[in-house]
């Protein structure tokens, strides 16, 4: 993304934190947690509450929407430049959201494209379909994966 991110601090292998400074000062966190799929790890982020788990529903509405998930992208690109070999999958924890994801990726696609490679999931036919993200396809995602191109 063409924006300036938040810095941020790697607390353990696989997690990641920075603050959100709009209206309030909110403590983000950022987790990659692997899945059954050899090299698949999830990504998920949001507000980090005191007990460390992440809430992923808030509506923080802090004003800085873009920088925050300029930091996530930034984030991203500093984990899977350790793990290369790895894929992520993320997906909004609604479906707002999701829609919210597939236009930033779509608004930065070019930016985005110079390091991940980027599909999707899309439902066809009643069943799951993994296809190559298109920017200018009307279509509903259901979840997105980045792989870091070497």
């Amino acid at each position: 993304m063409v924006r300036n991110a938040y810095l941020f601090d790697r607390l353990n292998a696989d997690r990641y934190v920075f603050t959100s400074v709009g209206k309030n000062r909110i403590r983000k966190a950022v987790d990659f947690t692997p899945t059954s799929i050899k090299n698949l790890y999830t990504l998920s982020f949001g507000d980090l509450l005191p007990d460390g788990s992440i809430d992923d529903r808030v509506k923080s509405n802090n004003g800085d929407i873009l920088t925050v998930l300029a930091t996530v992208v930034q984030i991203a690109r500093n984990f899977t430049a350790q793990h290369p070999d790895i894929q992520l999958i993320f997906t909004g924890s609604t479906e707002e959201r999701t829609k919210m994801y597939g236009r930033i990726l779509k608004m930065y696609y070019k930016d985005f494209c110079k390091d991940f490679r980027i599909s999707a999931f899309i439902e066809r036919d009643e069943a799951f379909e993994e296809v190559n993200f298109d920017p200018a396809a009307n279509v509903e995602y259901l979840a997105f994966f980045v792989k870091r191109i070497d």
